[in-house]
């Protein structure tokens, strides 16, 4: 599990959630705001569409970790999963 998997659930525990992970975003990097899109996405869905539709939509790539392959994939690409909901589930399961 990544660093940025595990501090997603840290924070998805507590009770104030979209508030923590609104409060980093200004200061969260590419991969860290889509973080904050999928925590978003599952606890509040409101600010994720306000969120969502006011970020912007680089054309890096991200470092990605499925399993024990880390790879890059781009930013735009990973949004767009977001928003199809390809990551809903996957919280929701326990970690290894």
């Amino acid at each position: 599990m990544s660093e940025g998997e595990r501090n997603l659930r840290v924070v998805l525990d507590g009770s104030d959630a979209s508030r923590q992970l609104q409060a980093v975003l200004s200061h969260a990097t590419p991969a860290g705001e889509l973080y904050i899109l999928v925590g978003l996405r599952r606890c509040d869905s409101a600010a994720y569409q306000k969120i969502f539709a006011s970020l912007a939509r680089p054309n890096d790539d991200v470092e990605v970790a499925r399993g024990c392959m880390i790879s890059r994939e781009p930013f735009r690409q990973l949004l767009s999963q977001i928003q199809d909901g390809r990551f809903d589930d996957y919280l929701s399961q326990r970690p290894w």
